[in-house]
């Protein structure tokens, strides 16, 4: 590939991040449906949802895991 057609893909993507992010997805997600098989996809989706879900609210929270289980699962013992 040359260096052109690098530029106008990277200026593509700048362009349309939605489209451009949203078209990654897609295919990783249907060379995951190929290799994986439908079930393994999901449960690697929905791990993969999971430590998004972690991640941000670690981000936006200012805290760590413990302080996640402790807040999402009350009244259990403590989380060493």
């Amino acid at each position: 590939m040359g260096k052109g057609v690098i530029d106008r893909i990277m200026a593509y993507v700048r362009e349309h991040p939605g489209k451009s992010l949203g078209t990654f997805l897609g295919f990783l997600f249907g060379v995951a449906l190929i290799t994986l098989g439908f079930w393994k996809t999901l449960v690697l989706g929905l791990a993969t949802w999971l430590g998004y879900a972690i991640g941000k609210w670690s981000d936006d929270e200012g805290k760590g895991l413990k302080e996640f289980l402790e807040e999402k699962l009350p009244g259990r013992p403590d989380f060493h």
